[in-house]
């Protein structure tokens, strides 16, 4: 997937579900007294990102950055 095209799916608010190495993510979306914010993890692990810079400069899998990982999805 391009960087493009999944920032697209970002800004609309899709729900994203992938398996990678054996393990399910997911990524949603909500809102709290902080804000909206993206969560992004394995299902249930979910850690909330409030930005698409700090979604993408802090998410990981594993030991990789989720932004690395993006073009094999």
């Amino acid at each position: 997937m391009k960087l493009e095209d999944f920032r697209f799916m970002i800004d609309c608010k899709k729900t994203y579900e992938f398996k990678f190495n054996d393990s399910v993510y997911n990524i949603t979306y909500g809102k709290d007294s902080e804000g909206e914010y993206i969560a992004f993890g394995k299902l249930y692990e979910q850690k909330k990102f409030y930005s698409w810079g700090e979604f993408m400069n802090e998410a990981k899998i594993d030991n990789s950055f989720f932004r690395e990982i993006i073009p094999v999805l």
